[in-house]
């Protein structure tokens, strides 16, 4: 076999050319402190290493979703308190306001306070986030929820509530729906008049019932029964109320909507109370409810009682202005009606406000708990893609100085063979 010398010398430089290129790969390798800087290093830990990654960038996001919908809820909370503290104090002007010594002036001073506060009702109701769209509009987050039209505040929103994901499973509520919040009619857990299952209240016309008779909001003491009272008609059930004798007795009557001028009979309304004698503030009780009446009735006073209806907040409190403005002739019943019906309603109010509050309060500790699940998960990930694809520095900077080695050898041996020439040999 014929060796060349150009072949000795190619095959030299071919092993220093080798020895420096892996050198150079463990000097990235040092200086990156990761084993794999190509695909073809491993390709296998290189596919398992990008999809941690993916995994590790989808994870952050819903990091960033939940940062954003903590926000989002934290301000829906401190405006549903702001929410809260409005209705208190319109709660703690009503009672004021339902006092005998209360003048039509005083009282139209306390329903101009009361106005006041409604507009910061309405105002919190249109609140906007940081990015300017309305909490309580659901998808519509750039329209305005709530517009005041002839005394009436009107919903213009939807029913939806906007929901961002936090985990690849788990989607969580950014907000609530205005209609929800503040009870508006036809939608699941609307707010209603009255004491939330009846409402009771004068003659359609107050001032027909000439007699001081204040009934109260009334409450159920059997659901069951009251239950199967509404089901037996076949339109809306109402009870009349009516005094003769002077007041002194008192005659319960039912009625169906589809026939209003026939009173109902049999079961369950033939023990409706009939010439009962009255009792101011005595209990009148009959198919699962239970109220009463202060005062003295005229014969003919009338009262009646209804199931209840949705209505919004913002329309219990403007009833309640609007009995504190009309003039108060020689009885002050009529007002004390209203009122006494209004602060039943603020109560369920305040109450609905509180269970919307608490629901924020579940979702951000959910938020919270999802976060540190994020974290944790986020870390477990880094740490099995460091197992993959990260360096040892103590492999590598032994391997590294094998080849430095290797390298010196290999220049040192080919110095050695470049001086070889046959011309040594001649004498």
């Amino acid at each position: 076999m014929r060796i060349s010398t150009s072949q000795i010398f190619q095959n030299g430089i071919d092993v220093i050319q080798r020895q420096q290129a892996e050198i150079s790969r463990t000097q990235n390798q040092l200086g990156t402190g990761r084993r794999i800087l190509s695909p073809s290093d491993d390709p296998s830990g290189s596919v398992q290493a990008l999809q941690f990654e993916s995994r590790i960038d989808q994870t952050k996001q819903f990091q960033r979703n939940g940062g954003l919908a903590e926000q989002r809820l934290r301000l829906t909370e401190v405006t549903l308190a702001s929410v809260g503290d409005g209705l208190q104090r319109i709660r703690e002007l009503s009672v004021k306001a339902n006092n005998a010594t209360e003048t039509d002036e005083t009282r139209r001073y306390i329903a101009g306070e009361m106005q006041q506060v409604l507009n910061s009702l309405v105002d919190l109701g249109n609140t906007r986030d940081a990015n300017g769209e309305y909490l309580f509009a659901g998808y519509k987050s750039q329209t305005q929820p709530f517009v005041m039209k002839d005394g009436e505040v009107e919903y213009q929103g939807d029913d939806k509530a906007r929901q961002v994901d936090i985990s690849p499973v788990r989607k969580m509520a950014v907000g609530d729906p205005g209609n929800q919040v503040f009870g508006d009619a036809g939608v699941p857990g609307a707010l209603k008049d009255g004491n939330g299952t009846f409402t009771t209240f004068p003659d359609n016309d107050p001032e027909e019932n000439e007699g001081s008779g204040v009934i109260s909001a009334g409450s159920v003491v059997d659901r069951k029964a009251w239950q199967e009272a509404v089901d037996a008609v076949s339109g809306e059930l109402s009870y009349s109320v009516t005094f003769a004798d002077d007041g002194e007795t008192f005659t319960v009557k039912a009625f169906d909507s589809n026939d209003p001028g026939t009173a109902l009979a049999g079961d369950p309304f033939d023990t409706l109370p009939t010439n009962e004698p009255f009792k101011s503030g005595e209990a009148i009780a009959f198919n699962g409810i239970s109220f009463d009446i202060k005062g003295t009735p005229n014969v003919d006073d009338e009262f009646t009682i209804r199931p209840s209806k949705p209505q919004s907040l913002f329309a219990g409190v403007q009833n309640i202005i609007d009995a504190l403005q009309s003039p108060v002739g020689t009885s002050t019943a009529p007002v004390n009606n209203a009122i006494n019906r209004g602060l039943s309603e603020l109560d369920n109010a305040l109450g609905h406000v509180l269970d919307t509050r608490a629901t924020v309060g579940a979702r951000l500790n959910a938020l919270e708990n999802q976060d540190n699940l994020n974290r944790d998960q986020i870390l477990q990930l880094e740490t099995t893609i460091s197992e993959i694809r990260d360096l040892d520095y103590a492999e590598a900077i032994s391997r590294f100085n094998l080849q430095q080695v290797g390298l010196q050898a290999a220049q040192q041996s080919y110095t050695q063979v470049a001086r070889l020439t046959l011309f040594d040999y001649i004498r």
